[in-house]
């Protein structure tokens, strides 16, 4: 058995880092706090919503990684542990990596605690009770989606952790058991979530739209027995471009204004109580930023010159390009999307193009996109290249958004196309070693191959 120490350690990870007093308490409340009655319940739901502000995960990391990972960033400041990572070299304690497993756990402990308390609580209507389940599932969904794309498999946590041995040293799940985890979460949160699109929420939306996503990525995962999840993926993005009032904005750049759009499906809401660190991250020294990250060169070169998304994803200090999506770096209340319209088009172009249908049907969503860009509409009927042109037009399209790692991952394209993978087993983080110490049920032969 591992030492007690670190055993104590996890636990308290988790509950000393969601304390109270870490947050201004009329944003957003631990979920993990005592939940007796409604009023707890709602302000759990809001920390819920809370731990995926972490710095960690949508608060930067989980965003930067899937960049700077692939080729879209570089590393240009002094930190370490994303000098490894743009390097593709990460060693078992890298403390970016660390601190993503740790802030998704962390989010999916705050989402169990809301899970396991409503059961037992009778002041709730049962209409609100099902509506707010349907809420975490679904954001347990996600967390333990993000994961897996960064680790492979990884340990399913369906419960609040307790202070025990059992319930504190979970093994790994394969891949495929996490794939059917997701979907079951995905079918509860669909059963009663909100119709209603609100900024910072889950919604009816947000589910299909997760949905899409991850039913295009089982495909890849085993495309000789998951062909059905195309078309599934396909109804999926579907149902969120018709059935949701949403739009592609006529002004890309409006999009990173700051202002609600038509084309936000469900993003990580930022205030000055909760703010996040991107912009300053970003941003060049001369002008009060860390600059950790610049666009990448060969980034900057594969925009084609009419295409009005360059001018609203870069900037220039000088000769230094810098990101300018996150532009807040005063009190760092830009927000951070996890789902918009365009995906949808981009998902539903992309099964098509894999199911080899009319060149048609895939261009009329790949040409939404590109049009709204600026750019000529293509005309390519050839379904390879309609793949390599919706895989170019995803990068360029969620640039610094955190899309492009785990795109060629998902697609297993990362070795062919980035300079810095040479081997498969590169193309998943390593299990943090903080977890194989205080996690009896993760060995180091359960660590991902090559670390």
């Amino acid at each position: 058995m591992k030492k007690l120490f670190f055993i104590t350690a996890i636990f308290a990870f988790l509950w000393v880092s969601c304390d109270i007093l870490d947050v201004d308490p009329e944003h957003s409340i631990p979920a993990d706090a005592a939940i007796n009655n409604r009023n707890d319940v709602i302000r759990a739901v809001n920390g819920c919503y809370d731990a995926f502000q972490a710095a960690g995960y949508y608060g930067r990391n989980y965003i930067a990684v899937g960049d700077l990972s692939a080729d879209n960033l570089i590393w240009s400041g002094t930190t370490a542990g994303y000098n490894q990572i743009d390097n593709n070299s990460i060693l078992a304690d890298n403390v970016v990596a660390e601190g993503i497993w740790a802030d998704i756990y962390g989010a999916i402990n705050r989402v169990n605690n809301v899970i396991d308390r409503i059961p037992e609580l009778d002041d709730l209507e049962p209409e609100e009770a099902e509506e707010i389940l349907s809420e975490m599932y679904f954001l347990r969904a996600l967390a333990h989606y993000d994961l897996m794309r960064v680790f492979g498999g990884v340990p399913i946590r369906t419960n609040a952790v307790q202070p025990t041995e059992e319930e504190l040293n979970i093994p790994r799940s394969s891949m495929e058991d996490v794939f059917n985890q997701i979907f079951d979460d995905l079918e509860a949160a669909e059963a009663n979530i909100t119709g209603t699109i609100v900024t910072g929420k889950a919604s009816e939306a947000a589910v299909h739209a997760l949905k899409a996503r991850v039913l295009l990525h089982s495909y890849y995962f085993n495309p000789a027995q998951n062909r059905d999840s195309l078309f599934s993926a396909i109804d999926a993005a579907t149902k969120v471009i018709n059935d949701f009032n949403l739009s592609l904005e006529d002004d890309y750049a409006y999009l990173f204004s700051g202002n609600i759009n038509n084309e936000s499906i469900f993003e990580i809401e930022f205030n000055e109580q909760d703010r996040n660190r991107l912009a300053e991250y970003f941003f060049p020294t001369a002008i009060s930023g860390r600059y950790e990250f610049a666009p990448d060169s060969a980034l900057i070169e594969s925009y084609e010159e009419d295409d009005e998304r360059l001018e609203a994803s870069v900037a220039f200090s000088g000769v230094d390009p810098y990101a300018i999506k996150y532009s807040d770096i005063e009190t760092g209340t830009d927000n951070v999307y996890v789902f918009r319209l365009a995906e949808m088009h981009l998902i539903r172009a992309e099964a098509n193009a894999q199911l080899v249908e009319d060149a048609a049907i895939i261009l009329t969503d790949l040409n939404a996109v590109r049009e709204r860009a600026g750019l000529e509409p293509s005309t390519t009927t050839n379904h390879q290249a309609l793949l390599l042109e919706i895989e170019e037009q995803r990068r360029l399209e969620f640039a610094f958004e955190g899309h492009r790692w785990y795109d060629l991952v998902r697609t297993g394209r990362a070795v062919e196309v980035l300079e810095g993978i040479t081997n498969i087993n590169q193309t998943l983080f390593p299990i943090p070693l903080n977890e194989i110490l205080a996690n009896d049920g993760i060995g180091e032969e359960d660590q991902n191959p090559g670390y």
